[in-house]
């Protein structure tokens, strides 16, 4: 299911693609923390805007490149319009094509060109006019209005109330649905485990198809069954052990006495490291976006290498979390049926990282376990860190 992790990965693919564009030759920038371009401003020429939130209500003859946590646009663009940022919301005219990326988009204006567009949730409205195609990827797409040319969509539920031209080619994890006064001009085809699901009054001039999902093992494609299923599962999890295994091993061999202070600091402050695992996870993402938007309307491009790196360390926080919680758990395991008082902490990882794997076979058990890992290995890894650096400026050592 697509999530916010996944989002947050998309939009700092949009800002990468947005920041190292090469700009034309006339082309206006326009930065802070609320950038508004007024109903009486016409620009011809390329726009670049970065802030908080960015409001076009003039008219722009030219593309239009921004990134915000908030960008609206109620004038005209009479070029390609590529966003990215929390709440897009399009009510204006686009001339060309709309690239989006986001978490809330909503669609309610004539576009002359495609709409490519990845967020959480994409709404394409009553009224609405897509001149060409449409491509979104999302977890869920409503789409009400008329789109002119073919449907792309990847996403896990979708619902089609308006009218489509041409084909309309679909993977859903999901459902998909048909509204009463739906209507696809073209052929559906769609990839999914559920049938479609057409109330009365939708109309498919095409033929409809359906296809179940293939699952790949070892470059061999099968079709989804309840056998392939637990099979691809226990061959994930197989893999899961294993890349936890290398990766807790190389820890302890490179900092044997950093990664018994991180599992000391779960086995004397459970419940902090759970605290500072549910504050910093969801968090970290969302002033990173935030920053990098303040960041570039000081700074502009270069502020870019200085949110990156603290990008870079989140991610290795979240790769080094898992291998640190396997260790207790196994650790805990191997006092308890040796009867000793200490563990090797190689073998408690193997037999931590095993049942581990053992419970994500285990369907919603596998959410609940995968999610409380990484929670307590995050906060066991924060707040070992905070630790750390209090006392090393009191003078005291670890």
């Amino acid at each position: 299911m697509v999530n916010k992790f996944l989002l947050t990965a998309v939009l700092f693919s949009a800002f990468s693609f947005l920041i190292y564009m090469q700009p034309v030759n006339a082309a206006e920038l326009r930065s802070g923390v609320e950038v508004l371009i007024g109903p009486e401003e016409v620009i011809n020429e390329d726009v670049y805007a970065f802030g908080a939130r960015i409001v076009v209500e003039g008219t722009i003859n030219g593309d239009f490149v921004a990134a915000g946590e908030s960008i609206e646009i109620n004038g005209a663009v009479n070029g390609d319009l590529i966003v990215a940022g929390r709440f897009i919301g399009i009510d204006g005219a686009v001339e060309d094509d709309i690239r989006a990326a986001g978490t809330d988009l909503q669609f309610s204006s004539d576009i002359g060109g495609d709409l490519i567009t990845a967020g959480y949730e994409v709404n394409i409205e009553s009224g609405a006019i897509i001149g060409e195609d449409v491509v979104a990827g999302a977890n869920t797409v409503i789409a009400s209005g008329e789109i002119e040319g073919d449907m792309d969509l990847n996403v896990v539920e979708a619902t089609i109330a308006g009218t489509v031209q041409g084909n309309v080619d679909a993977t859903v994890e999901d459902r998909l649905t048909l509204g009463p006064e739906s209507t696809i001009a073209g052929a559906l085809n769609y990839t999914s485990e559920n049938e479609v699901s057409m109330e009365p009054g939708a109309t498919v001039v095409g033929e409809v198809t359906q296809q179940i999902p293939a699952i790949v093992i070892f470059g061999n494609e099968f079709q989804a069954s309840v056998f392939i299923d637990i099979v691809s599962t226990i061959l994930e999890q197989a893999k899961w052990f294993l890349g936890t295994v290398l990766v807790g091993i190389v820890l302890i061999w490179l900092f044997p006495q950093t990664i018994h202070n991180v599992v000391a600091t779960l086995l004397t402050s459970p419940w902090r490291c759970l605290g500072m695992g549910l504050l910093i996870l969801p968090l970290t993402p969302i002033l990173l976006l935030l920053t990098m938007i303040i960041l570039l309307s000081i700074l502009g491009f270069s502020a870019f290498p200085i949110v990156a790196l603290p990008a870079m360390l989140y991610g290795a926080l979240l790769l080094v979390a898992k291998p640190v919680i396997a260790i207790p758990i196994g650790g805990y395991l191997s006092k308890r049926f040796t009867k000793r008082d200490h563990y090797i902490p190689v073998k408690a990882l193997v037999v931590g990282a095993a049942l581990l794997a053992l419970l994500g076979c285990i369907p919603i058990i596998d959410s609940i376990v995968g999610w409380l890992t990484l929670l307590f290995g995050l906060g066991m890894w924060l707040l070992f860190l905070y630790r750390y650096n209090r006392e090393a400026r009191s003078g005291q050592a670890v």
